[in-house]
């Protein structure tokens, strides 16, 4: 998980150095709709009352990876991989994602967690540790393993939005990392039709921190990302060292804009694949959950998933309050769900 407040105020933002890269969608007019082709797909993804993927309960269309027309999905993830039946409950409505974390050797649970997800009507979001080091996996050692993932995925009733090695800051050389990310992309993008190929940084180096993590050094270049995210938390009042965080974050200025910016940049969607508000952060302003969904919304994201877990962070982001909960309802009330 990464934190959102650490950071020089707004105004001493560092500008972002913006790559442009080819886009990844083609607009064409098909029959009245219109058709998103990606280079790499020779099977149009329609956008209109025949989509492919099918309509969410919002009445949008969606790919058939996943990634709606309009609207975001909301979610979380619960406990340490935990079946989210009492928090769907305790918050009245079913998760539109959930997110899930494997190590390397879980594939068989990830694949049958992914479709019970599918079954009661969540997307399935997947973030995986690697069996090998970043620099193997992108000469192709590690292929065997990520072709019998992509494979069994591809076998699933709905998609599958996947993940390797998020929030990769701090943990080794970013060229060795980004490598691996272009490497994978088309192996698992070819293989499964139905899977999102997402990457998942925490936001905070690319915004404010290591220029070696910087968007323009660590985005994998010359291939086709389904999905950019970040996992950003409010985390006022958190202990970080020998300091309490006094800092308030503008998530919607400071972060989401900039970050959404880049995106239409590159042409590539964009979420919140983990975010969190802190117990303190809460009482000093009440719905702030429902805050960050709608400047997430404001900037066209499409995903944004609550981290309800105590595991990794000794922070109160959990939904434990019962104030905290109901605002965590009302947003999930907001969002987008596949179809029965």
């Amino acid at each position: 998980m990464a934190a959102g407040s650490e950071r020089p105020p707004g105004r001493h933002r560092r500008t972002l150095r913006l790559v442009a890269l080819v886009a990844v969608l083609v607009v064409v007019a098909v029959g009245g709709a219109v058709a998103l082709t990606h280079p790499d797909d020779d099977l149009p993804l329609r956008i209109g009352p025949e989509a492919h993927g099918g309509v969410l309960s919002n009445g949008c269309s969606f790919s058939p990876r996943g990634l709606p027309t309009c609207g975001a999905y909301v979610g979380a993830a619960y406990g340490g991989n935990t079946d989210p039946a009492t928090l769907e409950a305790e918050a009245g409505g079913l998760l539109g994602v959930r997110r899930t974390f494997w190590r390397p050797t879980q594939v068989a649970a990830a694949v049958t967690t992914a479709r019970e997800d599918l079954a009661a009507g969540r997307l399935p979001w997947i973030s995986f540790k690697l069996p090998l080091s970043w620099d193997e996996m992108a000469s192709g050692d590690g292929d065997d393993w990520a072709l019998g993932i992509a494979t069994a995925l591809s076998r699933l009733p709905g998609p599958v939005w996947i993940a390797f090695h998020h929030e990769p800051e701090g943990e080794g050389d970013t060229e060795d990392w980004r490598r691996m990310q272009e490497h994978l992309a088309p192996l698992v993008r070819a293989t499964a039709r139905n899977v999102a190929f997402t990457v998942i940084l925490t936001g905070f180096h690319q915004l404010f921190g290591d220029p070696a993590w910087s968007l323009e050094e660590a985005w994998p270049q010359d291939t086709t990302i389904d999905v950019a995210a970040f996992d950003i938390y409010t985390d006022y009042g958190t202990v970080k060292g020998d300091r309490v965080v006094s800092e308030w974050p503008d998530l919607g200025d400071d972060w989401f804009r900039p970050l959404a910016a880049w995106a239409r940049e590159q042409g590539v969607a964009w979420g919140l694949a983990e975010t969190g508000v802190t117990d303190e952060a809460f009482a000093r302003e009440p719905g702030l959950i429902g805050e960050n969904f709608a400047d997430l919304r404001a900037e066209g994201g499409i995903a944004f998933s609550y981290f309800d877990s105590p595991l990794n962070t000794p922070a109160s982001y959990q939904l434990l309050d019962p104030a905290k909960l109901a605002d965590f309802a009302g947003v999930l009330g907001q969002g987008a769900r596949l179809p029965d």
